[in-house]
């Protein structure tokens, strides 16, 4: 039963030792889940809205460990970037990939970054003839081929959805979040997952011939120097900058708890990132939003959560919920065996003293904040107080 291979990315230092050690990798291959996103999303709903919907409504490790495969009508109407950002977020789903068909409308994405490549430089990768051949060789799963689980999503039923506070596991809809209306004090346009030109410009949008509200600092920074190099050039950024928003490096920065502009004790953000871990984007006792970047510049605006101006909640969906449909696989998967026996000498058993964490499946950031792994000064006094403590502070206690 031929699948192709989804490649990741290896971060775990144990990992990497035992390639070292052993000369060979062991991967285990993770059951697929099929999701399927059928319809068509209404105006101002965006990629973001529906992973930080699916994000927040399945939020019981359903897909924990799995590869998602996005099928479905309704991918032909989500664009590129939107589905860059619905694969980027399948990690906070819990998946541990996330990927879509190669079609028309993909081939199209990458012809237009090659012929932009001659304006702002050419790309070290990408040129006409390895896209044909990427196109040529694309592969996609066999007919009959088995899922351990099938999910659908009307896309025509989905209203723009806030992830938060403090969890992508807790998601709301925006209208749910307007009365209280839920005041803010920093915004963030940053990092990979939804600063890009498209993302810059939908943020633009929204703030042309506006200003940041008193009180609120809105931050941006583009997903690389390439994009805020295309933002110039379209006026995009010049319009966040007369809007009032404060620049940033290219990169992560905030988003991981880096340079300036962190949230500080008791400040309430709002993001276009992918994650809002308590203590990810500054101090644990500060409180995280992750919505679109229509949704984040309109709350830098206004100073409270909110959508644009543009954004008709009339004309939304009449659900409390997004309608999906589930449909677990009823034949098994096949079972694999193992290739490799145990190295010879392999205890039997492992003796040590355990750390209890009073939660499952916690991060690596819970477990130890991703901001402190680029402080190279950081003495293992200040380690010993930060590992568990931002995510889990009653152990500490």
């Amino acid at each position: 039963m031929r699948r192709k291979l989804v490649r990741g990315t290896v971060c775990n230092a144990l990992t990497r030792s035992g390639i070292w050690a052993t000369g060979k990798f062991w991967w285990q291959i993770p059951r697929i889940v099929s999701v399927s996103l059928d319809g068509q999303l209404s105006p101002g709903v965006t990629g973001k809205d529906v992973i930080v919907a699916l994000a927040g409504l399945f939020n019981k490790d359903e897909v924990l460990n799995a590869a998602i495969e996005f099928t479905g009508s309704g991918i032909e109407h989500i664009p590129i970037d939107q589905r860059l950002t619905i694969a980027n977020m399948t990690t906070e789903w819990g998946a541990v990939a996330g990927v879509f068909p190669v079609d028309a409308k993909l081939e199209q994405w990458y012809k237009e970054h090659i012929s932009k490549s001659t304006k702002f430089g050419p790309h070290p990768r990408l040129s006409e003839s390895r896209l044909q051949d990427a196109i040529r060789h694309a592969e996609e799963a066999d007919l009959g081929a088995h899922y351990a689980s099938k999910l659908s999503l009307d896309l025509s039923t989905l209203v723009p959805y806030v992830s938060g506070p403090n969890s992508v596991k807790v998601a709301n809809p925006l209208p749910r979040l307007l009365d209280p209306p839920i005041a803010i004090n920093k915004a963030y346009l940053v990092s990979c997952t939804n600063s890009r030109a498209s993302d810059i410009a939908a943020a633009a949008d929204v703030l042309r011939g506006r200003k940041v509200a008193d009180g609120v600092e809105f931050y941006i920074a583009a997903a690389s120097s390439k994009v805020q190099a295309e933002s110039e050039a379209s006026g995009d950024w010049q319009v966040l900058l007369d809007a009032g928003a404060k620049t940033l490096p290219a990169g992560c920065g905030p988003c991981i708890g880096l340079g300036v502009g962190l949230l500080e004790k008791g400040e309430v953000g709002i993001s276009a990132t992918n994650r809002n871990y308590k203590g990810r984007m500054g101090h644990p006792e500060a409180v995280a939003y992750l919505a679109s970047p229509a949704v984040v510049a309109a709350s830098a605006a206004k100073g409270v959560i909110c959508g644009p101006d543009s954004l008709d909640l009339s004309a939304l969906p009449r659900y409390d919920k997004p309608r999906i449909n589930i449909v677990e696989s009823a034949s098994a998967p096949p079972q694999a065996e193992s290739l490799d026996p145990l190295l010879p000498g392999f205890p039997a058993a492992f003796q040590g003293p355990l750390v209890f964490t009073p939660q499952d499946n916690l991060t690596t950031d819970g477990m130890y904040p991703g901001k402190y792994t680029y402080q190279d000064d950081i003495t293992p006094e200040r380690q010993a107080e930060v590992v568990m403590g931002e995510r889990v502070p009653s152990m500490l206690s």
